[in-house]
């Protein structure tokens, strides 16, 4: 049995919750943080101790929502057919599912070490993973039904990235609607069948502290009622985080209506689906009414501003989900960008350009973004959405540099250009609104150090695979 070693990372600076900790340390023990505090205040030192020197130590970034092989066709949807007078979320959505169907299993685990690369080098350490593509090009099982979801895991844990794989329930494509032949990839017969392959890759992962598997069905337009009644039972039953994208475009809303008489969040809360494990992707167009429900069931509402604004898809009501204290994580979903720096800015961004005002969100909760007295920080409402919030979505003990959590922990470079001159007291502040992958130096998770110098090791490897897999000219 090997014996554990308790090793003292210390840095200029480290990021206790909203605290600046000057020439602070953290210890970590077998993946886990045991203590931090400054180094005036430390104990006598531990087996090794680690200088990583003009760095600020800040916990990892959470990415709460994930399609990873959508990195495969960055910049190749960003034209306009000239038979075709406009472009929108559901033209787009025909030309991802070309690329669906030309990924084989190799190609695909290819394409999602490519994206996960990325993640960790802009320092994202763990993955919430909406993962939907099961079966081969002819919308058959594989020997092993769960073979892409295991190839996925591999890609993510091969440069690091700790990794929530959220299995995708998909049975049809829209009420009342036919099967669309580019579905054949996601579509199970059943939920018995959907709930035993979810089940038995839970098990497969069941000993693993970096891995773990929650539920996902995909929309209220891919799953029956029945569909969402029996995921939130077993998901109770487990005990297991449930993913589900709703409202995100107006065509979906107009979808539940037909079917259910009303809105996506409401048919949660009609089902029993609307708690605390669920976490809701987008909620770019929510009603009063679903505020207020969401508001008494606190589920977590994951943005992806990167992605919505790629896809023409509304502004995120950050204010108002804010003002009813609904949590808010982050997520870098179709990759058309990767940064966490980025998609916590441009939740305060969108909703200057709509209400023509500055600090907007400091203004909606005065009590939890105070860092002194007559001044309320936007960053520090926004730091959380990056974090904290995406531990909660996942269910995992990470988003914060405290004892008992994942030694999941990310060094940012001083003097990086876009940081020089902060000081201290404004630290989350320059790095929410300053910050760029560029200044990631460090990366460690559940302390291993996967990132050192702002390079992977697996970099020129990873890219060389990802080219000689693209499946495009």
């Amino acid at each position: 049995m090997t014996q554990s070693r308790r090793t003292r990372y210390r840095a200029r600076y480290v990021l206790q919750g909203l605290d600046v900790l000057e020439r602070g340390y953290l210890d970590v023990e077998d993946g886990t943080i045991v203590d931090v505090g400054p180094i005036e205040t430390a104990d006598e030192a531990p087996d090794d101790v680690v200088d990583i020197g003009e760095v600020a130590l800040v916990p990892g970034m959470v990415n709460a929502h994930s399609h990873a092989f959508q990195r495969a066709i960055r910049a190749r949807t960003e034209y306009l057919p000239v038979d075709r007078g406009e472009d929108d979320f559901w033209s787009w959505r025909e030309r991802m599912y070309e690329a669906v169907l030309s990924l084989g299993p190799e190609a695909l685990e290819a394409v999602s070490r490519m994206a996960c690369l990325e993640m960790v080098e802009a320092g994202y350490t763990t993955l919430g993973e909406f993962h939907y593509i099961h079966h081969d090009r002819n919308g058959d099982p594989y020997a092993n039904p769960n073979e892409l979801a295991h190839r996925v895991v591999r890609a993510s844990r091969d440069v690091g990235l700790r990794v929530q794989l959220l299995r995708t329930a998909y049975h049809r494509s829209g009420f009342e609607t036919p099967e669309e032949p580019h579905q054949r990839r996601f579509i199970e017969s059943d939920v018995e069948t959907y709930l035993e392959r979810t089940c038995d890759l839970r098990d497969d992962v069941a000993d693993r502290e970096d891995v773990t598997v929650g539920m996902a069905p995909h929309s209220v337009r891919a799953v029956p009622e029945h569909w969402l009644r029996e995921i939130g039972s077993a998901a109770e039953a487990l005990d297991c985080p449930v993913h589900i994208h709703a409202s995100e475009q107006r065509g979906e809303l107009e979808q539940s209506r037909r079917e259910y008489g009303t809105t996506p969040i409401e048919v949660f809360d009609d089902l029993g689906l609307l708690d605390e494990r669920l976490t809701i992707v987008h909620a770019t167009h929510t009603t009063d009414r679903e505020l207020e429900l969401m508001a008494e069931a606190r589920p977590t509402v994951c943005a992806c501003p990167t992605t919505e604004r790629n896809l023409g898809d509304g502004i995120l009501p950050a204010c108002e989900l804010i003002e009813y204290d609904i949590p808010i994580a982050l997520g870098s979903d179709s990759h058309a960008d990767i940064d966490p720096w980025t998609e916590m800015r441009l939740v305060e961004y969108h909703e200057r350009l709509d209400r023509e005002r500055r600090n907007v969100l400091a203004a909606g909760r005065p009590d939890g973004s105070s860092r002194s007295e007559g001044e309320r920080h936007t960053a520090d409402v926004l730091w959380s959405m990056g974090t904290a919030h995406g531990a909660r979505a996942l269910q995992l003990p990470v988003g914060r540099l405290e004892a008992g959590r994942a030694a999941d922990i990310v060094g940012l470079d001083l003097d990086e250009l876009a940081l020089a001159g902060v000081p201290p007291s404004h630290l989350t502040d320059g790095l929410v609104f300053a910050a760029s992958t560029s200044a990631v130096r460090d990366v460690i998770v559940g302390g291993e150090r996967v990132v050192q110098d702002g390079k992977h090791p697996k970099r020129e490897e990873t890219m060389r695979e990802f080219r000689e897999h693209l499946p495009f000219d």
